[in-house]
This record gives structure tokens, sequence and C-alpha cells, in this order.
């Protein structure tokens, strides 16, 4: 995994980070599941982004369930 920084919404245009210069020519689809949104380099084809939306919704629940049990 590689984290290249934070991206900032300025005047709804997504601002990436300095990581991202290196690969200045690429492209990516913007996803939004449940508040989140996640860049996948494009183009990605119909049954690509089924399985992406599938296994980060399983992410999401599955960290949500450890946060609950963590608060008890």
């Amino acid at each position: 995994m590689k984290y290249p920084g934070i991206v900032k919404k300025e005047e709804n245009r997504l601002l990436m980070p300095e990581g991202f210069k290196e690969e200045n020519n690429k492209t990516y689809e913007a996803l939004e599941i449940e508040g989140v949104i996640i860049l996948i380099p494009s183009p990605i084809d119909k049954e690509r982004l089924s399985q992406v939306e599938r296994l980060i919704d399983i992410s999401i629940n599955e960290h949500r369930k450890s946060l609950e049990n963590l608060a008890k």
C-alpha cells in the first residue's frame, strides 16, 4: 500500500497531494461509498467496479464491528 498524502476538496475539485505528481498522466475514477472516497486508476470496467465496491463494503463493515467491540 502506498500513502501519497491528503487530498483536499476546494470549490468542488479534488486537489491531489505531492505524491501523485510522479504519476501526473494518469486519470482516476472517484467512488464514494458510505462517505468514503476511493480513487481507482481508470478505466475500470463494470465487473471490476462491482468487485471493488463489494470489497470496500466488507472492509468498512468489518472496521465498524471492530470499533463497536472496542467500545464495549
